[in-house]
């Protein structure tokens, strides 16, 4: 019993040294991560993903966690990811040139009724090599934030910038108001100085 264990160990130990292990090289950021919206509307998030190696796999994604009833759009979902082909270029640190990312957009919906907060949006990134040999596939987690903010908070800042505004428009009235009425007091002083001095003249004088 143990001789066929042996065997098989060292059976299973030829194929994997005659077989050709592949480590997938991938690289990926969020590059928006967070998002805050109003009611009704949609967000946008995004993800880069870049393969600084020569040799080319598969990448899909997948929504594995959100709110219910929530629309989650992934586009691109499935493509293949390779250092020549993609929509951005990127600098690495290690790299001295640059290389291709591909961009992908996460866009969410919330449902009409969904409540001001915060809601967490999770998606996977599962590579896949295209071929037949051993390979060491990778995955990665990207946990995305939308934010929903009160409406009511909205409506109050506008309240508080029109109020703010029409105050600043009722000071500059009033303002102008004073300074017109300082403005014929003096006149008005003056003249009536002017008609004392010429009375007094034509008494002194008659």
């Amino acid at each position: 019993m143990i001789r066929n264990h042996k065997k098989l160990v060292v059976i299973l130990f030829f194929i994997l040294l005659s077989t050709n292990a592949y480590a997938i090289n991938l690289g990926s950021v969020a590059s928006i991560d967070s998002v805050k919206i109003q009611s009704r509307e949609s967000a946008r998030f995004k993800l880069l993903f870049w393969n600084s190696e020569n040799e080319s796999y598969n990448l899909e994604l997948s929504l594995v966690e959100a709110p219910k009833d929530w629309a989650v759009f992934i586009s691109p979902q499935y493509f293949n990811l390779s250092s020549l082909i993609g929509d951005e270029n990127i600098k690495l640190p290690y790299k001295n040139e640059y290389i291709k990312a591909t961009s992908v957009s996460i866009i969410v919906k919330p449902t009409e009724d969904a409540k001001p907060g915060i809601y967490s949006i999770i998606i996977n990134a599962n590579s896949i090599m295209p071929q037949n040999d051993i390979s060491l596939s990778q995955e990665r987690l990207f946990k995305l934030t939308l934010e929903i903010e009160n409406p009511l908070y909205f409506e109050s800042k506008k309240q508080n910038v029109n109020s703010q505004a029409q105050e600043e428009n009722q000071n500059q009235i009033q303002g102008n108001f004073l300074i017109r009425n300082s403005y014929n007091y003096q006149f008005y002083t003056i003249i009536i100085f002017i008609i004392l001095i010429i009375s007094f003249l034509i008494y002194k004088y008659s």
